[in-house]
């Protein structure tokens, strides 16, 4: 089984002046939230089709810290009726579901999700985005929600090296820190941002009229920053060749067995699984 691996990045949002946030969610610290919020059913379109996040309720799943659900939608299949009805096309529709698990804990290298990949359900990132655009439409919660893929520490540097350190432009997206203990200086001043004039998220790109110094201190925090899962980096080189982070996405594999084949094997076999993910 493939997982893919994202980062949470919580911002709290200020209450509109003369209302307040809607109970129970208001005055929620960031773990309660993400606990309230995977702990609870919800219905979201995904690419023009239903899809559902559901908790997972039984006791089977270990280490309590951590939660536990799925992501699902019907499939359509096309079918016929048996030879005495006349063979007439008819459907039939069956529930597909891939894993989730999240430690909503915040430190290092918490607020921590990982998704199955199914090629038959989609893309883990794109149904991640799907639910968290969803999920901050609501203008009652107190939080705010992005998530990035956790990427391959080193791919941009690779990148970089391998055309000859001829980079001419560098686009990040980045999400106002929450989790890290960080003391860079590119992390203050998002902090700053967050706390000064209410930013969530950055999105900007740093261009040269001849190579740029990616070397720097402050484009090491960047890209630092972003592979530990706070954002996404584009860049170009001289050549011509471009770097894309959503290219280098950390996944695991695990060998066991399927939930849809044996779910009391898989609740049995999911503590390897879990320590492999997140510790």
């Amino acid at each position: 089984m493939d997982v893919y691996l994202f980062r949470l990045s919580l911002k709290e949002r200020e209450a509109p002046d003369l209302f307040s946030f809607d109970a129970p969610a208001a005055g929620m610290d960031r773990e309660a939230w993400l606990r309230h919020v995977f702990g609870t059913q919800r219905h979201f379109r995904h690419y023009g089709s239903d899809f559902i996040y559901r908790p997972e309720q039984s006791t089977a799943p270990p280490r309590s810290t951590l939660i536990f659900g799925w992501f699902g939608r019907v499939k359509r299949m096309a079918e016929r009726t048996p030879p005495e009805e006349g063979f007439l096309p008819t459907e039939h529709g069956g529930w597909q579901a891939i894993f989730v698990a999240l430690d909503p804990v915040s430190h290092d290298n918490g607020q921590k999700l990982a998704i199955e990949y199914d090629s038959e359900i989609g893309r883990p990132g794109a149904i991640l985005s799907s639910f968290v655009r969803d999920l901050n439409s609501d203008g009652e919660s107190p939080y705010s929600l992005n998530a990035f893929p956790i990427l391959s520490a080193g791919s941009f540097w690779d990148f970089a090296h391998s055309h000859r350190n001829e980079i001419i432009t560098l686009s990040f997206d980045v999400a106002v820190p929450n989790m890290f203990n960080g003391v860079s200086d590119f992390e203050e001043e998002l902090r700053a941002l967050q706390k000064n004039e209410n930013v969530a998220e950055v999105d900007t790109t740093l261009k040269s009229d001849g190579v740029l110094k990616h070397d720097s201190e402050r484009i090491r925090d960047i890209v630092n920053y972003v592979d530990r899962g706070a954002g996404k980096l584009s860049a170009e080189a001289l050549d011509g060749a471009i770097y894309k982070s959503s290219e280098h996405e950390v996944h695991v594999s695990v060998e066991m067995e399927h939930h849809s084949n044996n779910i009391d094997r898989f609740w049995r076999d999911i503590s390897d699984w879990i320590d492999k993910v997140f510790l």
